[in-house]
């Protein structure tokens, strides 16, 4: 294929493609043509990776001896908690999903019919999918087709399950399987990544900006996907880079380069073609903007700091460091909300957060609490709160790109979303949605079948037992009833014991997060521990209790001073003073305003007179709430777009938005609005907090990039960041984690790609100063 001038259509299309853009469609097509049968599309945002590949699929159709002519397409999703309430499944995948059907059919004239499989709308047949061009479905939803019983894996029968017990998609051949945001397949053992190897595809597409997140080890979920061999091996790729990374990290850089160059396409906005840019955008200027904190924030956040490197120091002095990961994390959550207001932690638990910087559930959830204490117990309630605190930490803390794994994030019930606080703990441990406790509180009172299976005096007690339940009003979890169906055998102790009971259902808040668990490390050494973001590689079974006992330890408070021995960390600690705190933690109307709410007010106040539109950026809603509060105070009209909204709500906002004379000024959760959101009306943006990896900072650039598609103004972006933080410390190992990408790429010398030290851990507590 020839690059055709810019006033040539290509076969299929109704838009006219850039010269990269054609570039890339030819690569495109020879490498469908090749042996491998397709690649990594990883072009910096903006540059037109979906239309490159809807390009793509319109010069290569199926031929009619083609077996499989549907295409199958995977977009992340994720769903907001007022939609899991109502029964809906809103959030990304509406964004994602529907953009690219708009995508595909404006962009081709309806040349494709495409069905979005998702929820109520899934197809039911292998026969139905072949009606279709082009199926768009989510990582989630395929993790759902694809899920394979363990006893099944472990014998290595996979293939032949799925075939015959598989989901509509596991059953079902594709033309070609188009994985969008591909990060999200980059850890090997999540389901998402897992059920896309197991797609049967003629052709195999992955589409990101950022193929490596956090170790060289991300590449291989998209090797093995697009079954690039040999390194589709595990043992092979771990053999000649994942492994050598740790030892030498640029050599590893250069191998992972070697491997990816005729795999992978990748062109930045600052690329050239025939020596000028592929793509003329606007200028754009982004600058850190220094803050340094008032007084008595200053108080607050060195008075919790130093409570954090205590604790921190405990756990490398007593080697249990790797153990106690998810406290750590949850430091570093509290001092990045510090750094945006005192509130978001004052406001915990009625101020019980600022003491105890583990506790991560609010005051509604504490009312839920002592009412779950009342019914079950108080080691029962600390138990199931050490699995959600384990959970929410990964969720909130680490690279939430991850695909939540299906039995995690779905009830095992009705396999639907279990989200915000639709979820109801068992007494047994398990957690199914409020839809199906209804059912189960609502059905028959049967007995579970295994009446005669002992001698006369075990079946009597058994049925006594059944009787006495019955009798409560108890039902068996459905849950454990379908893992210990009568296929299996049971014990005579379990056959005695009710386990299961509606009857007393806690109810907590649900993350769709995995519980996060740790792997076995080898070394005892915490310089050899994984890489900080890593921390939630999966632990096997036996290690769960291990797991535990370290989010219990993570709990406890600091003990009172002691005497200081030479070479100790710890120290007295004084905390701010009952007025300070009162001061900062109202979250009403007498609202102070931080020095970060300050600066975002006098840079609205500087741009006020230019006319521009700005969007502000911030990762917790609880500080969209303290920004709303501010602009009523000075009547400052504005917008919000978070993740409780539904697809009528979100397409609201966007037009008054992008309407002239609208308001000047949209709020936006960050894991809402930071991929797949188009907006031309705003040239400003407000990051009011930074996120933990750069390169996750940087995926912010998507709505950017949209911002520059007008090309008829300058582009400004200030991220606020406060002197003497946790946030400065931040920024370098950010650098850290873009140097690691680069060398993948070839962008870079690979020289700054390392694991997480504990030395760097204390630098980022700022405990030992940052490296320069």
């Amino acid at each position: 294929m020839t690059r055709p001038s810019q006033k040539d259509l290509l076969p299929g299309l109704e838009v006219r493609l850039l010269p990269h853009q054609a570039i890339g469609v030819a690569w495109m097509l020879k490498r469908e043509k090749s042996q491998d049968k397709g690649g990594i599309l990883a072009d910096d945002m903006g540059l037109g990776k979906t239309v490159q590949m809807i390009a793509t699929m319109a010069m290569n159709l199926p031929g009619d001896d083609e077996e499989a002519r549907t295409t199958l397409i995977v977009v992340p999703c994720r769903a907001s908690p007022a939609g899991a309430r109502a029964g809906r499944i809103f959030g990304n995948f509406l964004t994602f999903g529907i953009q690219w059907k708009e995508e595909i059919e404006s962009k081709t004239n309806d040349m494709f019919s495409v069905r979005l499989h998702h929820g109520k709308d899934k197809l039911k047949k292998p026969s139905e999918i072949k009606d279709y061009d082009v199926v768009i479905t989510t990582y989630q939803t395929l993790s759902i087709d694809f899920h394979v019983p363990k006893d099944v894996v472990d014998a290595g029968g996979e293939a032949q399950y799925l075939a015959k017990h598989g989901g509509v998609l596991a059953r079902s051949r594709f033309y070609r399987a188009i994985c969008d945001e591909a990060q999200y397949i980059r850890n090997r053992g999540t389901k998402a990544s897992l059920s896309l190897a197991h797609v049967r595809a003629k052709y195999r597409w992955m589409l990101t900006g950022t193929p490596v997140t956090n170790t060289l080890a991300d590449i291989y979920g998209l090797l093995r996907f697009g079954r690039f061999r040999p390194w589709n091996d595990w043992n092979s790729f771990n053999e000649h880079v994942a492994r050598v990374q740790l030892e030498d990290a640029p050599l590893a850089g250069q191998r992972a380069q070697v491997i990816l160059k005729p795999l992978l396409l990748r062109r930045t906005k600052n690329s050239t073609l025939e020596g000028k840019p592929i793509l003329t955008l606007p200028p754009k200027d982004i600058e850190i903007v220094k803050l340094k904190f008032t007084d008595e924030e200053r108080e607050i956040y060195d008075s919790f700091e130093k409570r954090s490197k205590i604790s921190l120091n405990r756990f490398i002095r007593a080697g249990t460091l790797v153990k106690n990961h998810a406290a750590v994390l949850v430091m570093i959550l509290r001092l990045r909300q510090l750094c945006c207001h005192p509130h978001l932690i004052l406001s915990i638990a009625e101020g019980q957060g600022f003491g105890d910087p583990t506790l991560l559930l609010g005051s509604d959830a504490e009312k839920e609490r002592g009412r779950a204490v009342k019914l079950m117990g108080k080691p029962w309630v600390e138990a199931v709160l050490r699995r959600f605190l384990i959970r929410a930490s990964a969720g909130e803390l680490l690279d939430d790109e991850d695909e939540a794994d299906a039995d995690s994030a779905n009830c095992p019930v009705c396999k639907d979303l279990i989200l915000g606080d639709n979820g109801r703990v068992l007494p047994c441990g398990h957690e199914i949605c409020f839809d199906c406790t209804l059912d189960l509180s609502n059905s028959a009172i049967a007995h579970d079948g295994i009446f005669g299976e002992g001698n006369e005096k075990q079946n009597l007690a058994a049925e006594k037992a059944y009787e006495e339940a019955a009798a409560k009003g108890l039902r068996p979890c459905p849950h454990m009833q379908e893992d210990d169906g009568p296929q299996h055998a049971r014990s005579k102790r379990e056959v005695k014991r009710p386990k299961y009971r509606w009857g007393d259902d806690v109810k907590v808040r649900a993350d769709p997060q995995k519980a996060f668990e740790l792997r076995r490390v080898d070394s005892d050494d915490d310089d050899d521990m994984p890489e900080f973001p890593m921390f939630g590689s999966l632990l096997k079974k036996e290690e769960k209790e291990e797991s535990i006992s370290m989010a219990k330890k993570g709990k406890k408070k600091a003990p009172s001073p002691r005497k200081r021995k030479a070479g100790d960390d710890d120290e007295d600690v004084d905390m701010p003073s009952d007025a300070v705190i009162s001061n900062w933690g109202r979250g009403d109307d007498d609202l102070e305003p931080s020095t970060k709410m300050l600066a975002m007010m006098q840079l609205l106040k500087e741009w006020e007179a230019s006319g521009d539109k700005t969007i502000c950026y911030s990762q917790w809603t609880s500080m969209l709430d303290l920004i709303e509060i501010l602009f009523s105070r000075h009547g400052i009209r504005s917008l919000r777009f978070d993740g409780k909204m539904d697809r009528a709500q979100r397409d609201s906002v966007l037009a008054t938005f992008k309407r002239a004379g609208g308001p000047k000024v949209i709020l936006i959760s960050t894991k809402c609005g930071s991929v797949g959101l188009n907006l031309v009306a705003a040239n400003r943006i407000i990051n009011m907090d930074l996120r933990y990896l750069g390169i996750q900072q940087a995926n912010i650039k998507p709505t950017i990039g949209r911002i520059e598609s007008a090309k008829d103004k300058d582009v400004w972006v200030k991220r606020l960041v406060v002197e003497n933080t946790i946030e400065e410390r931040m920024l370098k190992l950010q650098e850290v984690k873009s140097g690691l990408s680069d060398a993948a790429l070839g962008e870079g010398t690979g020289g700054s790609l390392h694991k997480m030290s504990v030395k760097d851990l204390k630098q980022l507590f700022g405990m030992v100063p940052v490296d320069r």
